[in-house]
């Protein structure tokens, strides 16, 4: 069974991703104080790859021998204490330890990077002008289109990639509109929008906040948002990125969590 030290993965990670662009409120990283030092950390033969660390996660990393995963979302956001209260995060929290499984998480380290593959995503089916870093953390984007197109259109296409059936949208919005910007931040970042005071412009991130949702509609903002599932793109992204720099070295699981509810 080929193994890479964890020294070198973890490397990449922070040269790739570095840790010191992440927001000073994240939580990223190496996740599990108790495994740290442990001799089974020195090497890794597989790693998979999620959103966030479930139950279903971790029981496919034993079953795999998998002794390191890699989050999208930070396992421990929290103090240990605070995390431990709730019931089903100890019960993982154990299963890790008691199977020396380390958890390392890339989170706005990840948004801040100009290598993660989004706008590779949205230029699939749409045509990019240019596009600047928006937002407090540069965690948001702002996109200009070579040329405009119907809000429809656009909704349309961002659906499509980001593979969303449904999406919710401000009720005023005119459909028609032509949109030649698009404000973009993943997870839940409507904050952005408001942090910028956006007006008359077309916004679009995974989630938002009462607050928010009323901020854009006195604003006369197009706010679309697509779930926060919208950022399982990084899973793909980051084994393709692995693969390319590792190949045949270590084993690579890319594990798809689903959305967690149904439409009804």
């Amino acid at each position: 069974m080929n193994k890479i030290k964890a020294n070198a993965l973890i490397n990449y990670l922070n040269d790739v991703f570095p840790q010191k662009n992440a927001s000073e409120w994240d939580k990223i990283g190496l996740q599990l104080e108790e495994v740290y030092n442990l001799e089974s950390q020195d090497e890794i033969s597989h790693i998979v790859i999620c959103l966030d660390v479930t139950k279903e996660v971790v029981e496919f990393a034993i079953a795999n021998k998998s002794n390191f995963i890699i989050s999208r979302h930070p396992f421990l956001f929290f103090d240990l204490e605070i995390e431990m209260k709730n019931l089903a995060k100890k019960e993982i929290y154990d299963l890790c330890i008691k199977n020396e499984i380390q958890v390392f998480s890339i989170h706005t380290n990840y948004d801040n990077s100009e290598k993660q593959n989004i706008i590779d995503l949205i230029e699939t089916q749409l045509n990019v002008k240019n596009v600047e870093k928006v937002g407090v953390f540069n965690e948001g984007y702002k996109i200009k289109l070579l040329g405009s197109l119907s809000l429809k259109e656009v909704i349309e296409k961002l659906k499509f990639i980001f593979g969303k059936q449904q999406a919710l949208l401000t009720r005023n919005s005119n459909l028609e509109k032509e949109i030649e910007y698009i404000y973009l931040t993943p997870g839940a970042g409507a904050s952005t929008m408001m942090e910028l005071q956006l007006q008359n412009e077309f916004f679009v991130t995974g989630e938002a906040k009462w607050n928010e949702w009323l901020y854009a509609d006195q604003n006369k903002m197009d706010l679309l948002t697509l779930g926060h599932y919208m950022e399982n793109h990084f899973i793909d992204d980051l084994e393709n990125k692995l693969l390319k720099t590792f190949s045949d070295e270590v084993k690579i699981s890319a594990f798809d969590i689903k959305n967690t509810f149904i439409i009804l």
